[in-house]
């Protein structure tokens, strides 16, 4: 298995006689090798840098070691034309050639399934494309597509700059995008009253299809995302785990709050619904299961199901919020950040009564 680092693709080279090498020059990668002269340049052939414009990690060099073989055979063969290498400055690309040179490094690092393809759409995407494909990219560019776009202190602002700015970094522009973001916070949105233990059971009777019953069921027991539902085994011994094999955030195990739940309802007689599973993203599963449940009105969505698991958690069953956030899957400062908020003055008052006795 190759090794990617510069040294070990440096030695590659070397032994390839391809007469050029990889420099770090930063944190970003350049190519080093005797050019002819740039247009405008009358020097003759001499060592020259061509600046590739991508990062130092495994991906950028694997970039770097192909790039590096192909100019050497254009080198070799006096094909090398400076005109189809200087847009690889940070001066002279186009949005169009930086943004698909950020794709390719985006999925290099990341990986490239169906999910990820859906947050690049949703997440980046969406905001590249509100640039002029034939405009060079700039500092002045980004900043004001972000401002004209969109509207301040909205999650659109917020995330807009946040794309724009890691693309900036990407590209190596200097551009301070972060004092446009806003104030805006999940937590000033208005907070839903969540559904009662009594509530989620009267919703729940309301469901006479047995197999979205049970994906109701196993969301409102276990505090599992929708999609997750569709990849998750329970088992039939106590406590009756729920172990979930795929989702967001990978494989965990989560725990029934409350414990009859899962022994009332047997959920460990998993029954998957008749929709297209393969070939799906969690987001297109989410909707789906979103879209059937509205159909009983019940009243309340599916994720405010888990929410109100993440506040029975915490209200009446104490389990520590690191705890509670491993069960659910993300980060103890989200867990705080998007739960804590639904605790209304009702439960306030309800958890004084209980300490004070």
């Amino acid at each position: 298995m190759k090794e990617w680092t510069l040294d070990a693709v440096n030695k590659r080279l070397k032994d390839g006689n391809m007469g050029i090498v990889v420099y770090l020059r930063g944190n970003r990668l350049s190519l080093r090798a005797t050019f002819p002269s740039k247009p405008g340049v009358d020097k003759g052939d001499h060592q020259q840098y061509l600046s590739l414009g991508i990062y130092a990690n495994p991906a950028g060099f694997q970039r770097a070691e192909e790039e590096a073989r192909y100019i050497s055979g254009l080198l070799a063969t006096n094909r090398f034309d400076w005109n189809d290498y200087l847009d690889l400055k940070t001066d002279h690309g186009t949005c169009a050639y930086w943004i698909e040179k950020f794709k390719i490094e985006y999925f290099a690092i990341r990986g490239d399934d169906l999910t990820k393809r859906q947050t690049w759409e949703d997440h980046y995407q969406r905001f590249f494309k509100r640039l002029p494909e034939d405009q060079q990219l700039t500092n002045e560019l980004l900043v004001g597509v972000a401002i004209a776009t969109t509207t301040a202190n909205t999650w659109a602002r917020r995330t807009i700059c946040q794309k724009f700015s890691q693309l900036a970094k990407f590209v190596g522009i200097a551009c301070d995008l972060k004092k446009y973001q806003g104030n805006y916070s999940p937590n000033k949105q208005a907070i839903k009253q969540l559904p009662s233990k009594e509530e989620i059971i009267i919703a729940r009777d309301k469901i006479i299809n047995s197999v979205w019953c049970w994906i109701f069921s196993v969301i409102a027991t276990y505090g599992v995302r929708p999609h997750e539902t569709i990849y998750c085994e329970i088992s039939e011994v106590e406590p009756y785990v729920c172990e979930v094999l795929r989702g967001k955030t990978g494989n965990r195990l989560a725990f029934p709050l409350p414990l009859e739940w899962a022994v009332d309802w047997q959920l460990w007689n998993k029954t998957l619904p008749d929709i297209k599973i393969e070939g799906c993203t969690q987001k297109d599963l989410g909707s789906k299961i979103n879209k059937s449940l509205a159909y009983y009105n019940l009243g309340f969505s599916p994720y405010d199901l888990r929410h109100a698991w993440a506040l029975r958690a915490a209200v009446e069953y104490q389990i520590p919020t690191a705890t509670a956030a491993k069960w659910m899957g993300h980060s103890p400062a989200i867990h705080l950040a998007e739960y804590q908020r639904h605790v209304t003055s009702d439960d306030s008052l309800r958890i004084y009564r209980e300490f004070t006795k």
